[in-house]
């Protein structure tokens, strides 16, 4: 199953739709941006609330909850490796690898994978599909894309790092 969300839409007005496949609306994604309590909420187009991810620790490394139908099933913890990214979500057992410049990302459990997320589109990485295999695990699926690219658009407004433009992650 593909879904796609508009990073862009998302992060200018805290807001966006989540397409399926076939264009058609599935979801809604908002979400709250700052220093403290970064978080995004997930409902289904009728507005029922589906799962949320809530910062619960902050500085270099911030600890987030997945919340999924109010209950507690996993927190994320971002973690840097030599060549790539690297994010644990404890409790599901997922370990995400990725290029955070590329906004493409591999999310496993063992050896199975479970989703990958990559840009597509344009140039610019603004919108990215998610293709989840399996169907009960689509929103935590969308709500760890929706925090892993935030965390891109924090590290690319950054004017202290120096960016590749070839857009190539050396694991800095």
């Amino acid at each position: 199953m593909k879904y796609y969300i508009d990073a862009q839409a998302l992060h200018d007005g805290g807001m966006t739709v989540v397409k399926d496949e076939h264009t058609r609306p599935a979801f809604i994604l908002n979400g709250r941006h700052g220093l403290a309590n970064d978080g995004f909420n997930l409902h289904t187009i009728d507005g029922t609330h589906v799962g949320s991810i809530r910062q619960r620790t902050m500085g270099m490394f911030p600890r987030y909850d997945l919340y999924l139908s109010q209950l507690r099933v996993g927190s994320v913890k971002k973690m840097f490796g030599v060549w790539h990214e690297f994010v644990f979500v404890s409790d599901l057992n997922w370990l995400i690898i990725g290029n955070m410049l590329a906004n493409n990302y591999h999310i496993y459990h063992g050896m199975k994978a479970v989703t990958t997320i990559a840009a597509v589109g344009a140039g610019t990485g603004t919108t990215f599909v998610i293709d989840i295999k399996n169907p009960r695990d689509v929103p935590a699926g969308i709500l760890l894309a929706a925090i892993l690219d935030r965390w891109r658009q924090i590290y690319e407004a950054n004017p202290l790092v120096h960016h590749d433009p070839a857009r190539v992650s050396y694991g800095v």
